[in-house]
C-alpha cells in the first residue's frame, strides 16, 4: 500500500489548482455565447457554460478586444457577493485612473477589495497612492464615509499610511478629523504611531478635542506615541497640546482631564525644551515629569500643573523613574513638590525599594527624610530592609545600617529567606558611619535629664514653650524633629505650646506654623526656597527670599492674626551702639502692659506684617542684606530660649502689677530645638601678633581668620554653654527642659545647597531622633497633660 499512498502525494503535488482569485487577461469574444447575470458598466458577471464550469466576473476594455477575467467561482452565491463589492469600485476607479486598468493595477484592486469589502472608493484610492484622483468628485463624495465594519475613515487610512499628500489634500477639501472609529481612534490615535509631520497636517491652528480622546484601551494619542517608542511624534503632541494628565488605565472615557490653559503652557514649554527630555524613557509612557533629566524642567512642569503622581505603562510615577534613574537632584525636586512616596509600581515596589535595588544611598536617605514607609512590602512580601539585608557588599550594610537607624522593622518570622539583617531576633544592623568628633557629654548633664524623665506629669497647658534656633538651611533640621514630635503627640505641633520662640530661620518656621502651614509643607518649602533665595553671589539678593515669604506667610497678615500661641520672633536692632534685641510679638509687651503709651518708633501688632517679622530676623550679614534698621536675631539670640524664658517672666510680673494675676502663666514645659552641632575640628593659628617675617605674615593672617571666625561662632553660639545655663535654671526653677539638637558629621553651611549633604545631615537628625525616644515619649505625656 505504500506504492499507492506515494502515488497520491505525487498527484497532488503536479495537479495544483488554478487560483480562482488571479486576475487573467482573456478575449472578448470568448464569451459571446455565455448567459450574463449581471451588469453594472464594464462589469459583467457571467453564467457558466458547456466549456466552462465557473461563475466568471469580466472587466471590459473600453474600445479593446481584450477583457480581464478578475475572479472565477463554483458557486453562484459567492460570484454574487463578490460582484456587489466590485460593481461601485472597480467600474469608477478605471474611469478616473488609467494606470488600474492593467493585470498588475487590477490584481491589486481586486485583492485590496477581497481583503476589505466594506472599503469605499477613497479608501481604495488611498491604499493604491492615486494621488492623481484626490480631487475627482467621486472621492470627495465618501471623504467622509467610514468603512462599515470598523468605522475607519479614508483620512484615518491616509494617517495610518503616512501619506501625507492624501493627508494634506483630504483636510482641504472638508475631511472630518474628529472622527471616531470602531474601537475609539481618531486620526491622532493612528498619526501617533507616524511622525510628527502627519501630526501637524492634522493640527492647523487650535488643538481639536479629539486630540486627548481614550480608545477603547484607554490610550490617548500621546499614550500610542509613548508605547511605539516614537519620541518625535510625543513632542510634537506634547507642544499642540496634548494632554499629560490623562492616564493609561483602561478606561474608555472620552473626556479630557484638564482645562486648554495648563495644555497650553505645557505646550509653550515643550515647543522650547524638547531636548531637555530623556527620551529613551518614552517609551514606558507617562508624562514628561517620568523623562526629565534636571530639576529646573521638573519645576517648570510642575508649575504648568503636570500631575505629579499620574502612572506610566509599569505603574511607575515619575519619582520611580528619577529614582531607577539615580538623579537625585530630580528626586529631591519632586519630594519637595509633595509627591506620593508609597505608591507602588506593578512590581508592588515604591520609590524606597527601587533606591535600595539601585543601591543609591543618598536617594534612599532622602525618601527616608520625607516620609517614606520603610515598612511597605512588594509583590514578593519584601521590605526593603529584608532587600538590603540580602547582600553583604559594603553599600547594602550601610543601608541597612540607615534604615535599621530610622526604625525600619524586622521581618516577621512568617517571611521566607531571611539573613541576620532582617530576621525576627537577629542581631546584625548594618554598617554603621565612623563616629563623629565631639565635644564629651557633661556628667551634669544626665543628672538633670534624670531629673526630668523621672518628674511626674502635671497640667501644663499655659506654659508650654517652644524655642526654635537659627540656623539658615538647617532649619530643615527644625523641621524633622519637629516632625517626630508631632508623631508621638498625636496632633498638630503649633497646638502643642502656648509660647513659641523662633531666631532666623526658627522665626520662619514658627511663623510659617502659626500661619497654618503644616510641618510636611514647611520641609518642602525650605528645599524650594533654598533653590531660590540662594542665587548668584553672596550677599544674595533679598527679591527670591521676601517672594517665598509672602507667598508663604501672606502679604497682608499681621502678627495680630495669630491669636494662638503667643509669637517671639527675634531681631537685631543694629542702627545704634550698643545693639539691642528687639523682639515681634503677637501680643501685648510687658513695657506696653504697664503703660499703653510706652511704644515708641515700634510697630503695634496689628500693623506688623509677619513677612517683614520674619525677613528682619533673617537678614543675615553677608547672606542677605540689612532689613532696614534690623540684622538677623542670631547675632543676639541665635538660641532665643534664655531670651524667651526672660519676657514670659517679664510679661508675667506686669500682669502681676496691673492685678491682672489671673491671666499669669508660668512656664511648666521647655523645649528647646536646635540646628545641629557640628564636629569638632582643631585649630592650628590663633594668635595675633606683629609679623617678623612672610612666615609670621601667613601665620598671622590664618591667626586673624581663626578669631573672626571664634568671635561669629561664639555671637550666634546656640549649644555648649548656653545649653548649660537654660537647663540650670530650668533646673532651679523646677520646669522640665528638652534640648534636641543633632550631632552633624559635617559642618553644613547656612545657604548649603547639595542634596546630597542635606539629606545626609537630615538622615542623622532622624536617626538621632529615633535614638532618643525615650526623651519624645516623655515629652509627649507632658504636652498632652493639659
Amino acid at each position: 500500500m505504500s506504492w499507492l499512498t506515494a502515488g497520491n502525494v505525487l498527484r497532488n503535488i503536479f495537479n495544483v489548482t488554478p487560483n480562482p482569485n488571479k486576475v487573467i487577461e482573456v478575449k472578448q469574444d470568448k464569451y459571446a455565447d455565455r448567459s450574463i447575470i449581471c451588469r453594472e458598466d464594464s462589469l459583467v458577471l457571467f453564467e457558466p457554460s458547456s466549456s466552462e464550469t465557473k461563475y466568471e466576473i469580466l472587466l471590459y476594455r473600453p474600445y479593446c478586444d481584450q477583457a480581464f477575467s478578475l475572479c472565477r467561482f463554483d458557486k453562484r452565491e459567492d460570484s454574487e457577493l463578490r460582484f456587489i463589492c466590485y460593481k461601485d469600485k472597480i467600474p469608477n476607479l478605471v474611469t478616473i485612473s488609467t494606470v488600474i486598468c492593467s493585470l498588475n493595477g487590477l490584481q491589486r484592486v481586486c485583492d485590496l477589495i477581497q481583503e476589505n469589502p466594506s472599503w469605499n472608493i477613497a479608501h481604495l484610492v488611498v491604499s493604491l497612492n492615486l494621488t492623481d484622483c484626490l480631487q475627482h468628485p467621486l472621492i470627495l463624495s465618501c471623504l467622509n464615509t467610514p468603512d462599515e465594519t470598523n468605522g475607519l475613515s479614508p483620512l484615518q487610512l491616509a494617517v495610518k499610511c503616512s501619506n501625507l499628500t492624501v493627508v494634506k489634500s483630504f483636510i482641504a477639501n472638508g475631511a472630518i478629523i474628529d472622527h471616531i472609529d470602531n474601537e475609539g481612534n481618531t486620526a491622532f490615535h493612528f498619526g501617533a504611531s507616524t511622525n510628527k509631520d502627519i501630526i501637524l497636517a492634522l493640527i492647523q491652528k487650535t488643538p481639536p478635542q479629539c486630540l486627548n480622546l481614550r480608545n477603547i484601551d484607554g490610550y490617548t494619542p500621546l499614550h500610542l506615541a509613548c508605547l511605539r517608542d516614537h519620541p518625535d511624534c510625543v513632542q510634537t503632541l506634547l507642544s499642540k497640546g496634548a494632554d499629560v494628565n490623562i492616564s493609561a488605565d483602561g478606561n474608555s472615557n472620552l473626556t479630557p482631564s484638564s482645562s486648554d490653559g495648563p495644555k497650553l503652557a505645557l505646550g509653550d514649554f515643550m515647543a522650547d525644551n524638547q531636548k531637555k527630555l530623556y527620551s529613551q524613557d518614552m517609551k514606558f509612557g507617562g508624562t514628561p515629569l517620568h523623562w526629565s533629566s534636571s530639576r529646573q524642567v521638573i519645576e517648570q512642569l510642575l508649575d504648568c500643573n503636570c500631575d505629579i503622581n499620574i502612572l506610566n505603562f509599569k505603574k511607575q510615577t515619575a519619582l520611580h523613574v528619577m529614582v531607577l534613574r539615580n538623579r537625585i537632584e530630580c528626586a529631591v525636586a519632586l519630594m519637595s513638590r509633595c509627591a506620593d512616596l508609597d505608591i507602588l509600581d506593578s512590581d508592588g515596589n515604591s520609590a524606597l525599594h527601587v533606591a535600595v535595588l539601585g543601591k543609591n544611598i543618598p536617594i534612599l536617605q532622602a525618601l527616608i527624610v520625607f516620609g517614606a514607609d520603610i515598612s511597605l512590602l512588594n509583590n514578593e512580601g519584601r521590605s526593603a530592609r529584608h532587600i538590603a539585608a540580602a547582600d553583604s557588599d559594603s553599600t547594602s550594610e550601610r543601608m541597612l545600617y540607615i534604615l535599621h537607624a530610622t526604625g525600619a522593622p524586622r521581618c516577621p518570622e512568617s517571611t521566607h529567606g531571611c539573613t541576620q539583617g532582617c530576621m525576627a531576633g537577629g542581631t546584625w544592623v548594618g554598617l554603621a558611619p565612623p563616629p563623629i568628633p565631639s565635644l564629651p557629654a557633661r556628667q551634669i548633664f544626665e543628672c538633670f535629664e534624670n531629673e526630668f524623665l523621672s518628674s511626674k506629669v502635671q497640667n501644663v497647658k499655659g506654659g508650654r514653650v517652644l524655642c526654635l534656633d537659627g540656623g539658615g538651611i538647617r532649619g530643615l533640621i527644625l523641621v524633622t524633629i519637629l516632625l517626630h514630635l508631632e508623631a508621638a503627640v498625636g496632633k498638630p505641633i503649633i497646638h502643642c505650646f502656648d509660647w513659641v520662640a523662633g531666631t532666623s530661620t526658627g522665626a520662619i518656621l514658627a511663623l510659617g506654623l502659626a500661619r497654618g502651614k503644616s510641618l510636611k509643607e514647611c520641609l518642602c518649602l525650605y528645599f524650594q526656597m533654598k533653590e531660590k533665595a540662594f542665587l548668584g553671589s553672596k550677599p544674595y539678593s533679598s527679591e527670591p527670599l521676601e517672594t517665598i515669604l509672602k507667598s508663604a506667610l501672606g502679604t497682608e497678615t499681621v502678627m495680630a492674626d495669630i491669636i494662638h500661641p503667643k509669637m517671639m520672633v527675634m531681631g537685631l536692632i543694629a542702627d545704634k551702639k550698643p545693639a539691642e534685641l528687639h523682639i515681634f510679638r503677637n501680643y501685648p509687651s510687658p513695657c506696653e502692659i504697664l503703660d499703653p503709651y510706652s511704644i515708641i518708633n515700634q510697630k503695634h501688632p496689628s500693623e506688623q506684617f509677619l513677612w517683614q517679622a520674619a525677613r528682619a530676623s533673617g537678614a543675615a550679614p553677608s547672606y542677605f542684606r540689612c532689613f532696614g534698621r534690623f540684622l538677623d536675631g542670631g547675632l543676639i539670640a541665635n538660641n532665643p530660649t534664655l531670651d524667651a524664658l526672660t519676657e514670659i517672666h517679664e510679661y508675667n510680673i506686669a500682669l502681676k502689677y496691673v492685678k491682672r494675676t489671673d491671666e499669669v502663666q508660668p512656664p511648666k514645659v521647655v523645649v528647646s530645638v536646635g540646628t545641629g552641632c557640628i564636629p569638632v575640628k582643631p585649630i592650628k593659628v590663633i594668635d595675633i601678633f606683629r609679623p617678623e617675617n612672610l612666615y609670621d605674615t601667613a601665620k598671622l593672617a590664618l591667626g586673624v581668620s581663626s578669631i573672626a571666625a571664634l568671635l561669629v561662632d561664639q555671637a550666634t553660639l546656640a549649644d555648649g554653654r548656653v545649653i548649660d545655663r537654660c537647663n540650670a535654671l530650668c533646673s532651679m526653677i523646677g520646669v522640665p527642659f528638652f534640648r534636641f539638637s543633632p550631632q552633624l558629621s559635617e559642618d553644613i553651611a547656612m545657604d548649603e545647597k547639595n542634596d546630597e549633604k542635606l539629606v545626609n545631615m537630615l538622615w542623622e537628625t532622624k536617626a538621632y531622633i529615633n535614638n532618643n525616644d525615650k526623651a519624645v515619649k516623655k515629652l509627649a505625656s507632658l504636652l498632652n497633660c493639659e
